[in-house]
């Protein structure tokens, strides 16, 4: 039976061992945190016995890779995916829009709602509709040149201003790439529209877990592993990678140890402190030190009280980018409510002081929920991300490597890897499946030299 190492036990770890496992691996996780997820974690707070998800991650109808680890691991219903797309924007200055798909062919679905969007003059829905059409017809294959530059410029280049910029298009691109259009490749950006828009009306359906993303996750895909032979190994890191010849060796505290293949699960980040200095010299890994992060950062309120009753929605014109109400969400007892603001590429708040960010967002609340003024504040939270999500910026992927390395038993995985998918729950899964099938392949591809031989 041949062996594999994975090391990180986030999504992409989790991914590419069940696949191992299945395909007959002996497969051993590694994961320094006594628990499994990644950066998909939640935690109990204990002053009100709530569990926290470190960020509010929702995936998409699109994210069908996703949605299939979800089954694989039993877990399906402890999520809730929208039958039909439907989010609100609550605009500031002008008011509410529902952003919706009807029943009709793509672009088609978009009119009906867009023609009714306030938040966007006449003249820039005609315009919106017109680059909608432009996207769809566009075959991202024929034209790398638009990993050069930025969403924002593409937009310009197709008649969309500053403001229908900031008022429809960002809604969308900041929370899935984790940053502004104005820093982003028009190439994520776009397949972003492509896939979660355009492709079929049901891609962008907004779908969420019930309870928090390590009751979801982490226990399940631990029994998954476990009953096919694996062993996952909570708390327990490894101290770095071993290099002799073109084979990897894992160095462990209690010695080396060997296996026929081996994939690191692992920010980009960390990987410096992982490899062998010699190795990250060679080009294939030095371009991996070129990845940018981006930052988010949550807020967490607990009211007294009920503040607001819908779901979730996005918000324009205010500091505030998209509430979720997790009382809703999560279905949760007790006369109070607590929601959760996510701020997608916050890099004007992750050096913020806590106090400031509570002060201001709390203020923010108290305009945009008029029951909050009679509420009491019962609980507060601010969680930073400093490296949350690698950094789409221009050139990304040309720096975003393949999961086989020239180490011939070394592979990588992550949502940073070349998937083709921003920095999203679904790419990461890819990324353990694409692991997963290039070790299959050279598996087969040695079985067969040895059976000719």
């Amino acid at each position: 039976m041949p062996t594999a190492v994975i090391v990180g036990g986030g999504l992409a770890g989790i991914t590419a061992a069940c696949e191992l496992a299945d395909a007959g691996h002996r497969v051993t996780l590694y994961e320094k945190r006594p628990f499994l997820g990644g950066r998909s974690y939640s935690y109990t707070d204990k002053a009100t016995s709530t569990e926290v998800d470190n960020g509010q991650h929702v995936f998409l109808g699109c994210c069908t890779e996703y949605i299939a680890l979800l089954d694989r691991l039993g877990v399906r219903d402890r999520a809730y995916l929208q039958k039909r797309f439907r989010a609100p924007v609550i605009d500031k200055v002008w008011g509410t829009s529902v952003l919706r798909s009807a029943p009709l062919p793509p672009p088609l679905h978009l009119g009906p709602s867009l023609a009714g969007y306030r938040s966007l003059s006449p003249v820039e829905k005609a315009r919106a509709v017109w680059a909608f059409t432009r996207i769809q017809s566009l075959d991202r294959a024929k034209h790398p040149e638009l990993d050069d530059i930025t969403f924002a410029e593409w937009l310009r280049r197709n008649g969309q201003g500053p403001h229908a910029i900031a008022s429809l298009w960002n809604l969308i691109v900041q929370p899935t790439l984790n940053d502004d259009a104005s820093r982003v490749s028009a190439d994520l950006a776009l397949m972003v529209f492509q896939e979660g828009f355009l492709r079929s009306r049901d891609g962008a359906n907004v779908g969420w877990a019930k309870v928090g993303l390590s009751t979801l996750i982490g226990e399940a895909a631990r029994r998954y592993i476990e009953s096919r032979g694996g062993e996952v190994r909570l708390g327990e890191g490894i101290r770095g990678i071993e290099i002799e010849g073109d084979r990897a060796s894992v160095r462990t505290d209690s010695g080396t140890v060997e296996a026929d293949t081996i994939v690191l699960a692992l920010p980009p980040q960390n990987l410096p402190d992982t490899l062998p200095r010699s190795v990250m010299s060679d080009p294939f890994f030095a371009r991996i030190r070129q990845i940018e992060t981006s930052p988010i950062v949550n807020v967490h309120l607990w009211y007294d009280r009920p503040v607001w009753d819908q779901r979730f929605a996005a918000f324009l014109n205010t500091p505030v980018q998209w509430v979720f109400n997790k009382s809703r969400l999560w279905n949760l007892d007790g006369p109070g409510q607590y929601l959760d603001i996510s701020l997608s590429g916050a890099h004007d708040y992750i050096d913020m002081p806590t106090a400031d960010i509570l002060q201001l967002f709390t203020k923010e609340i108290f305009a945009l929920f008029p029951a909050s003024r009679g509420a009491d504040l019962t609980r507060a939270l601010v969680v930073k991300q400093r490296a949350a999500t690698f950094s789409g910026r221009p050139g990304i992927a040309r720096l975003r490597p393949t999961q086989r390395t020239p180490i011939a038993n070394l592979f990588l995985a992550g949502d940073w890897t070349a998937t083709g998918w921003p920095a999203t729950m679904e790419s990461a899964v890819r990324s353990g499946l694409l692991a997963a099938s290039a070790i299959r392949q050279t598996s087969l591809w040695t079985d067969t030299k040895v059976v000719a031989a």
